[in-house]
């Protein structure tokens, strides 16, 4: 069993780049009725947190930025990090002012965390530091919680960084949030892969048992890593009808043998063991690249099985196959991604649920037909495409 455990409830910045009204907003809470208990996790009373997130939309709509700024925000609660720790997610959209919220649950109790990130630029340089403004952490006891949405709502002001004791403040950096006084030796693990949406590179670092390989590859008899000199390793493969084992000094080399979907289903299983275990949080960019729609459901339906999710671990994704939210048993947990019809630059975020109403269709033909406009591509687009093409 874990100890000290985080839920995360709610992510919400304000003032940031690129999105309508410069706000992003993703809930974790299932908002609509509950009406099957094992699609969600209970927090507390009749707060349920999502197993799945889904985020959808037509190329180039937002959903890999939404994701980015997912993760730079559990980096901060979950894992402590500082702003300019984790660079290459999140901060390319944050400008000075920006107001960071998390809602979160935390032994026993609900919390919310607001931040003000300014921006520094680096004396001497082009480049430009963030750093933490102000902040505030309030606080509500769960006993005080009789509705879902009173977790979303506080009065009781625990910490402000502005009125902390000097000798506190010497001790935080300037770019470390205060968050930490509540989170600090949380078990909660925070995985991601999307640096690997595009590029297949093992991350397993033990022997990989037969079991996770046969689902992905049934003529893969082992695969094993080993750790070398300045921590480079080797993979060992062998096949079914191969004599001995070959040995590979790079995972560039072993994906000229392993096929792209082994490969990425070792990665995929390799983390969701690990937040399994926690009732963490896993993040996958395009989650259909190089894995059959079958493999999917296997993965989706991992998150889905309380008998193996039991501490409410949640599996965030993005995808272009609309198809695959057909295996996501709510509504309240998918998110469209979409460029606000008004303004091709601005990012909108749209719940699933909030536009419709409907359970009798599927959600898969609600995308493809375009019925919330702006999650297919636009017909003038793809009959002018052809009519190039013929002339050509």
């Amino acid at each position: 069993m874990f100890g000290k455990r985080v839920n995360i409830l709610r992510i919400v910045y304000d003032n940031v780049k690129l999105y309508k009204d410069n706000r992003f907003e993703v809930n974790f809470i299932a908002t609509d009725r509950v009406s099957d208990p094992e699609q969600v996790y209970q927090i507390y009373g009749n707060v349920y947190s999502q197993k799945m997130v889904a985020l959808a939309g037509i190329n180039a709509s937002g959903k890999t930025s939404a994701l980015k700024l997912i993760h730079w925000a559990m980096t901060i609660v979950l894992q402590n990090d500082s702003l300019n720790e984790n660079s290459i997610y999140g901060r390319d959209f944050v400008q000075d002012g920006t107001i960071l919220t998390v809602d979160f649950y935390c032994d026993n109790k609900f919390y919310e965390l607001r931040s003000e990130i300014g921006i520094n630029k680096v004396e001497g340089t082009s480049q430009q530091r963030l750093y933490f403004k102000d902040e505030w952490i309030y606080v509500k006891e769960k006993s005080k919680v009789h509705k879902k949405n009173d977790c979303l709502s506080f009065e009781e002001l625990l910490y402000q960084r502005s009125e902390l004791k000097e000798e506190v403040k010497s001790v935080i950096k300037d770019d470390d949030s205060i968050v930490i006084t509540v989170t600090r030796d949380n078990e909660t693990e925070l995985h991601q892969l999307l640096p690997f949406t595009d590029i297949n590179l093992l991350m397993a670092t033990d022997n990989i048992p037969t079991d996770w390989l046969h689902v992905f590859d049934p003529n893969l008899e082992a695969l094993k890593v080993y750790k070398g000199d300045n921590d480079s390793d080797s993979y060992q493969v062998k096949f079914k009808g191969w004599k001995k084992a070959v040995t590979f000094n790079n995972p560039f080399m072993l994906s000229n043998v392993v096929s792209s979907g082994t490969i990425k289903g070792q990665n995929l299983i390799y983390h969701i063991k690990k937040v399994l275990k926690s009732g963490g949080y896993v993040i996958v960019d395009e989650l259909e690249n190089h894995l059959n729609k079958e493999l999917v459901r296997m993965i989706t339906n991992i998150f889905k099985d309380e008998n193996i999710n039991k501490n409410g671990a949640c599996l965030i994704f993005s995808t272009h196959y609309v198809e695959l939210l057909d295996f996501v048993d709510r509504k309240d947990n998918i998110f469209i991604t979409r460029k606000e019809p008004e303004n091709s630059m601005a990012i909108e975020i749209l719940n699933y649920a909030k536009e419709v109403k409907r359970n009798d269709v599927k959600k898969s033909e609600v995308f493809l037909s375009n019925i919330i406009q702006g999650t297919a591509p636009r017909y003038e687009y793809i009959r002018a495409l052809e009519d190039s093409l013929c002339e050509a």
